[in-house]
């Protein structure tokens, strides 16, 4: 089996898997990789695991842990990329290039800078990458995203108060569904299950698991049955809790049962 770990170059940015290169590395370590941009800086967001399915090709290397030097540079980077990111906002009001900047990223090894931007139609940016490259003295590369792309790159805090999902925790794969509100009873008013960039919100996603582990094992409301208190009729379900709420008797308040002690009645 291919031993691997778990990188993320950005916050909330795709896991990557790499070849540990023969290091012990734990969550949350600071490493160099090997990628094909070149070399990168990342975190470890999983340590050292066997991978379910054999890869297609050989594993990139983890090149070392990341030293204080390395870090120096990376904030280095940051500012650069802010100045550049100056620039290309001028560019695209000079030229009247219909499109909306979003980040600038000066990739680790200082090869190249990566623009990201939001557009409906597809520009003709041609001319802005050209004038870029002679303005900045670097390979220039402009990338398109879409609007919860756009969100994770410039949001901070969500519409809950806390940072945002996108942001926090590492992309998720499966694509976010009604479904998935659907299952957590949540209402449809589009307020209440949109995040900041007009999608659904990427918490669906990451709190589906547990709903869907719950439901798959409580028995439904309205049925009846056995717990260590007696027979009674579900009326309600605490998930957080792993518990449903039982009417033992008729109009007597409800009783919260751990589900594992709750078995239906014939």
């Amino acid at each position: 089996m291919t031993v691997a770990v778990g990188v993320v170059f950005s916050p909330g940015g795709k896991v990557y898997s790499f070849d540990p290169g023969g290091l012990e590395l734990a969550w949350n370590e600071t490493v160099v990789c090997q990628t094909s941009r070149g070399q990168e800086l990342g975190r470890v967001v999983q340590a050292k695991h066997e991978l379910a399915d054999e890869p297609a090709a050989p594993l990139k290397k983890v090149v070392r842990r990341a030293t204080d030097v390395d870090r120096e540079t990376l904030e280095a980077n940051r500012e650069e990329a802010k100045r550049a990111m100056r620039v290309f906002r001028q560019l695209v009001r000079d030229q009247g290039v219909e499109l909306k900047p979003v980040a600038a990223e000066l990739v680790f090894d200082g090869s190249r800078i990566v623009f990201s931007y939001e557009a409906e139609h597809r520009p003709d940016a041609s001319r802005l990458q050209s004038v870029l490259r002679e303005r900045l003295h670097r390979r220039v590369e402009l990338r398109s995203v879409g609007p919860r792309e756009c969100a994770r790159l410039c949001g901070d805090v969500g519409l809950c108060g806390n940072g945002q999902c996108s942001r926090r925790y590492p992309t998720h794969e499966q694509p976010i569904t009604l479904r998935m509100a659907k299952d957590q009873d949540l209402p449809m008013s589009s307020g209440r299950i949109t995040g900041l960039c007009g999608r659904l919100r990427c918490c669906l996603a990451f709190e589906h698991p547990l709903y869907k582990s719950f439901r798959d094992r409580a028995p439904r409301v309205g049925r009846r049955v056995t717990t260590p208190h007696g027979e009674g009729v579900v009326t309600g379900y605490k998930v957080l809790e792993d518990a449903c709420t039982v009417e033992l008797e008729e109009g007597a308040p409800g009783l919260d049962v751990s589900i594992d002690e709750c078995r239906e009645t014939a």
